[in-house]
């Protein structure tokens, strides 16, 4: 008498990979990521910059930005207030995302009690939802209170079609300012100035900072030396001479044993890069100071 009559799926979420609510200061920032699945990005409180592909976009308390796949992007602090961010991230292989695409949403009532309603089935399927930025452990839902998970999946899914329907009502194209560029450019900078500290003692190349931060040769060179003046490996060249200056001041180590905790390929390379940036060879230096 009356025919089945199959849901048609518009969008459908295979799973989700990370869920995460963070509470940053007004410093925080991360080493630029990407990975083959999709992110959404929440702002619950403050500010941030969301830095995708190099462009920096400012978000407020109340937006959301999403990053597809293979996107390569980085979240800062905007160095003024402290923030709270929803950061989910999961897989959807429905033509409909396209829509998402470096797209910003200020969202609605509706919308924002959508994600409160995931987020507490998050907890209700995890225990508690992580806050812990290096805390890369996998989701586990085995204790889940019963229905959690499927009702996590309702609850997003409602909450893209929600966006998709509001159309441009409601999304905003990706856009930048000169101050998120510049805050985001900065911050990225900031980041390579520490990896090459952390790593003084150790040999870092161009390609290997490229690698790390996933950016192009070009852009990464041209980003560094508008904000320092130097080259990466011309400021990774002195960084290293003055840690080198400071062991030999120390006066613990000989000439030979800081060549090799620098990881200087010998004593004349040594000398040479020593002298080029302060006039003294090391030997000399040591005498001047001793």
């Amino acid at each position: 008498m009356f025919t089945l009559k199959p849901v048609k799926n518009q969008i459908t979420i295979e799973g989700f990979h990370s869920i995460y609510y963070f509470e940053f200061g007004k410093g925080f920032s991360h080493t630029p990521e990407k990975h083959d699945f999709w992110e959404m990005v929440y702002v619950d409180k403050g500010k941030i910059i969301a830095v995708t592909d190099g462009i920096g976009c400012s978000l407020e308390q109340g937006q959301v930005i999403f990053h597809e796949p293979g996107e390569i992007h980085a979240h800062v602090s905007n160095k003024e207030v402290s923030n709270n961010m929803l950061v989910v991230s999961f897989s959807c292989q429905s033509p409909v995302m396209e829509f998402f695409r470096k797209k910003t949403f200020t969202l609605d009532k509706t919308a924002c009690t959508l994600l409160s309603l995931f987020l507490q089935e998050a907890n209700n399927a995890l225990g508690a939802v992580p806050n812990d930025y290096n805390n890369k452990t996998n989701l586990n839902f085995a204790n889940e209170k019963f229905g959690s998970t499927q009702l996590m999946a309702c609850h997003f899914t409602e909450f893209l079609i929600k966006l998709f329907r509001s159309g441009t009502e409601l999304g905003e194209r990706f856009s930048q300012t000169s101050e998120s560029r510049f805050i985001g450019k900065n911050s990225t900078v900031e980041l390579m100035i520490a990896y090459l500290q952390e790593h003084i003692y150790d040999t870092v190349t161009l390609p290997d900072l490229c690698r790390h931060f996933m950016i192009g040769k070009s852009q990464l060179t041209m980003i560094f030396k508008e904000f320092t003046q130097k080259s990466p490996m011309q400021y990774y060249a002195e960084l290293k001479i003055q840690e080198a200056k400071k062991l030999l001041r120390e006066d613990n180590l000989s000439v030979s044993e800081i060549t090799d905790l620098l990881c200087y390929s010998g004593i004349h390379n040594f000398s040479r890069a020593f002298k080029k940036i302060t006039g003294f060879s090391p030997t000399e230096y040591k005498k001047s100071i001793l």
